[in-house]
């Protein structure tokens, strides 16, 4: 896959999507080249916008761990699955839908914030993100309330996560199960699904053809940016490839961002 992707020629690039967790650092370390490049990228005017599916962080918690690292950063070059999920929401439902949310306190302020009611009385919808508390009552409540007609969202798919030492279950392990016990099709609102990345390229204001989106993750990330119609670019220091042919491939493969030209 990486021969054939590398075949093509880099774009003049003019704006950059880009996942976090893998890409830019694994958990709480950083990834030296990535911060180097971006902030290469920063120094040469080419706008960036960070794209997650982790909805346990704010925007202001992952702005605060970029600046933490060097790279100056500010909530407009975040967009996270929590607020997607609760705009999302508030698109085709009232202020005051009834929601019942498994995740962290993230995904509840962002549900909250969107004017939604968390309860688990009767709820409306089912959203779900990563939720490292869970129990089998959260997932017994939202199983019932789906059985009796609640929609189920969830904020991504991501099966599997990078931790400092290896790996850990991601969302859409959880989703997962209550999904099949449900015996339903869960709305996802972050990658492989573009809604994340429609809102960081109306923030760039870039051209697509132009425009990269890095991941480390061929089943989200890099189906996300093709969909998206940008130049998809995958990052080996995250999770390992899946070697699946039913997915579309990335446009290139990478061990480090110090192999994407640096010149615009």
């Amino acid at each position: 896959m990486a021969e054939l992707a590398q075949t093509k020629s880099w774009p003049s690039i003019s704006g950059v999507v880009s996942d976090l967790d893998g890409v830019v650092y694994r958990g709480k370390t950083a990834i030296p080249d990535a911060i180097d490049v971006f902030k290469h990228w920063q120094a040469q005017g080419v706008p960036f916008c960070f794209v997650t599916n982790n909805s346990t962080h704010t925007a202001e918690d992952v702005v605060s761990k970029l600046t933490g690292f060097g790279l100056d950063a500010d909530i407009d070059n975040v967009v996270t699955s929590a607020v997607t999920a609760g705009r999302l929401i508030r698109k085709d439902h009232p202020e005051g839908t009834r929601v019942f949310v498994i995740g962290a306190p993230s995904l509840k302020k962002a549900i909250s914030d969107a004017s939604l009611e968390i309860t688990d009385k009767d709820p409306q919808i089912v959203v779900m993100g990563l939720d490292r508390e869970i129990t089998h009552e959260k997932l017994r409540i939202a199983v019932d309330a789906i059985l009796k007609g609640a929609v189920l969202i969830g904020t991504n798919p991501d099966l599997l996560l990078p931790t400092p030492t290896g790996f850990e279950p991601g969302a859409g392990a959880i989703l997962t199960a209550v999904a099949t016990s449900a015996r339903v099709k869960p709305i996802i609102v972050g990658k492989p699904e573009v809604h994340m990345i429609e809102a960081a390229l109306a923030r760039l204001g870039t051209d697509r053809a132009s425009t990269l989106m890095i991941g480390d993750q061929i089943p989200t990330d890099i189906q996300a940016g093709r969909r998206a119609g940008l130049c998809s670019v995958l990052v080996t220091t995250g999770v390992p490839p899946v070697d699946d042919p039913s997915l579309l491939p990335p446009d290139f493969t990478v061990s480090t961002l110090k192999e994407i030209p640096l010149t615009r």
